[in-house]
């Protein structure tokens, strides 16, 4: 999906290195630093080192493939307004590459990010169009990630039913998104590649800015982000699949420390990992 375009990108602007350091100071500054930081600098020292593989659309990328897509996407979220302390909610499948890319882009942006499993619409859309409406709410989410379809479940319509405003808006015309019965979300987003027939939702790929100045970006937000800025959140959910509501939210120090996201820990333990799951698009 985004992934492809980016590695366009790459080989028309090959991104520049950051400079190597010890691993004494390596070793002090990730442990001051949020988890993004710690893979900026895994990147810089070993960018070629083959760190996960999808079994969705075969991909497989390095350390600075990972640091490459989440920094840009870490940028264009701050571009687009955000600043530290915001949320997201994403509702994308758990074995995406786009999921894992948008953890770290979340902690480098200082973001808190909320997981809801779109798999409850295969089997029941009504079910999961509450779910989403509820997880909005609960979340105050600032950006919504869904897929544009998947096992035979157009998403894009199911977002459109919950959020009526994405129907109408477009984003064309340089205004604002507003919702008002979800006031604080200000970025729908999914993953697919164009406008058409969805001109009130943003395609990933378009929130891509490779910049590769994130902390010129969170400098001019005037906030700052280390190990303690929350990064994980949680939704209490039902055996319906409806989210009842909010849990602990986790620091970047406590998810590393838990390893509550598995995939995000093995990259930053420079692991290579086989990520199962594969996706039926229209």
């Amino acid at each position: 999906m985004f992934l492809r375009q980016v590695s366009r990108q790459l080989s028309r602007n090959a991104p520049k290195f950051f400079r190597p350091v010890t691993s004494t100071a390596t070793a002090a500054m990730r442990s001051m630093s949020t988890a993004g930081a710690a893979l900026s600098e895994l990147a810089s020292e070993s960018p070629h080192v083959d760190v996960v593989r999808y079994e969705h659309k075969n991909l497989k990328l390095t350390l600075k493939g990972v640091d490459y897509n989440a920094d840009s996407l870490a940028a264009g979220l701050l571009e687009c307004g955000l600043i530290p302390g915001d949320v997201v909610l994403s509702w994308l499948p758990s074995h995406f590459s786009e999921q894992h890319i948008l953890q770290f882009a979340c902690s480098k942006a200082g973001l808190t990010l909320y997981s809801l499993d779109p798999s409850l619409a295969v089997t029941n859309p009504t079910a999961a169009k509450e779910a989403l409406a509820k997880a909005l709410e609960l979340t105050e989410a600032n950006v919504l990630i869904s897929q544009e379809a998947g096992d035979d479940t157009n998403y894009i319509r199911l977002v459109e039913e919950v959020i009526p405003e994405t129907r109408i808006f477009n984003f064309d015309d340089g205004m604002q998104f507003l919702s008002p019965r979800f006031p604080h979300l200000r970025l729908p987003i999914h993953t697919g590649f164009d406008y058409t027939d969805k001109a009130g939702m943003i395609p990933l790929s378009d929130m891509l800015c490779p910049t590769d100045d994130v902390e010129g970006a969170l400098k001019a937000t005037g906030k700052t982000v280390s190990g303690t800025t929350p990064l994980m959140g949680e939704l209490v959910v039902g055996q319906d699949g409806i989210p009842t509501k909010t849990g602990k939210s986790l620091s970047n120090d406590e998810v590393v420390k838990s390893g509550k996201w598995p995939e995000f820990s093995s990259i930053l333990k420079k692991e290579y990992r086989e990520v199962e799951g594969v996706g039926v698009v229209f």
